[in-house]
C-alpha cells in the first residue's frame, strides 16, 4: 500500500464501511492521515475496523433505511471532527434475483439502500460539505454498463444512482460529486447473503451465455490506492471509472 498521498486534516465520513470497498477506503484514509467516521449498520464489525484505523476514528451505528440514523451518523461525526471534508457513500445492496422472482420486498429494500440512503445522507452532510468546499463520493458499478442476469435489481439502483448524482450537482454546483464507477474487485461482501438456490440457477445462465467466471479481478488495493489522491484534491472531479487490468493472454498461471 503506497502512503504517497498526505491526507493530515481531512475529516471523512464514510458510509458502508464495515467491509469491503467502504472499509479498505477507510483505512487506507486513516493511513494517510485522515480522520475518518466509519458508518453502517453491522456495529459490531465497525468497532473492530475503528481500533484498525487507530487513534481519531470513529464507529458510528448507521442503517441507510433508515432516516434518522442517516442523520445522526452525521450528525455525530460532525459534533467528533469539527467539520466534514468528504463523505464516501460505499453501501452497495445486491440481492441475486431474476426480475420474475423479485417481490416489492427485494425492490425496496435495494433501492433504499442503494439509493433513497445515499441521498438522506447527502442532505445531511451538504451544510458541512458546502462550508469546506468538500466532496461526496460514491462508488458506482460497471454493472450499469454491463448487467447480468440475476442482478437486475442492483443494476437499476445504480443507474438510479448515477440520476441521483447528476440532481445534487445540478442543484449544488458548490460541492464535489464525485461518481466512482468500480470493476470486478476482489475482497468484498458482494456476494453475501445469496441463497445456494439462486446461485445455482444464476450461474447456469451465467455460464451458459459466456458470462462467468470474470476474466479478471481488481484487489481492493488497487482501487484504494486509485482514490485516495481523489480525496486529496481540492478541484472538481466528475466520474471515474477503474476497472481490472486486462489479462494477457499469453500469460500462463
Amino acid at each position: 500500500m503506497s502512503l504517497s498521498v498526505d491526507l493530515s486534516g481531512r475529516r471523512i465520513l464514510v458510509v458502508g464501511a464495515s467491509s469491503g470497498i467502504g472499509r479498505a477506503l477507510g483505512l487506507r484514509a486513516s493511513a494517510a492521515g485522515a480522520r475518518v467516521a466509519f458508518a453502517a449498520r453491522r456495529f459490531d464489525r465497525l468497532e473492530q475496523v475503528a481500533r484498525e484505523a487507530g487513534p481519531g476514528a470513529l464507529a458510528l451505528r448507521c442503517d441507510v433505511r433508515e432516516e434518522r440514523e442517516c442523520r445522526a451518523a452525521v450528525e455525530n461525526a460532525l459534533s467528533a471532527f469539527g467539520g466534514l471534508d468528504a463523505l464516501i457513500y460505499a453501501t452497495g445492496l445486491s440481492p441475486l434475483a431474476m426480475l420474475e422472482q423479485a417481490g416489492a420486498g427485494e425492490w425496496r429494500e435495494v433501492l433504499a439502500a442503494n439509493v433513497i440512503g445515499a441521498s438522506l445522507v447527502t442532505a445531511a452532510a451538504l451544510p458541512a460539505l458546502r462550508a469546506s468546499q468538500g466532496r461526496a463520493l460514491y462508488i458506482s458499478s460497471y454493472a450499469i454498463r454491463m448487467p447480468l442476469p440475476g442482478l437486475g435489481l442492483y443494476r437499476v439502483s445504480k443507474v438510479a444512482l448515477d440520476a441521483l448524482i447528476e440532481c445534487w450537482r445540478m442543484e449544488h454546483p458548490d460541492v464535489d460529486f464525485t461518481r466512482v464507477v468500480v470493476g470486478n474487485t476482489s475482497g468484498t461482501d458482494f456476494a453475501a447473503g445469496w441463497g445456494p438456490e439462486r446461485i445455482q440457477e444464476a450461474v447456469e445462465v451465467w455460464v451458459k451465455r459466456n458470462l462467468f467466471p470474470a476474466a479478471t479481478m481488481m484487489p481492493l488495493d488497487v482501487l484504494c490506492e486509485t482514490l485516495l489522491p481523489v480525496l486529496a484534491m481540492r478541484g472538481y472531479v466528475d466520474d471515474i471509472a477503474v476497472m481490472p487490468r486486462t489479462r494477457d493472454p499469453k500469460a500462463t498461471a
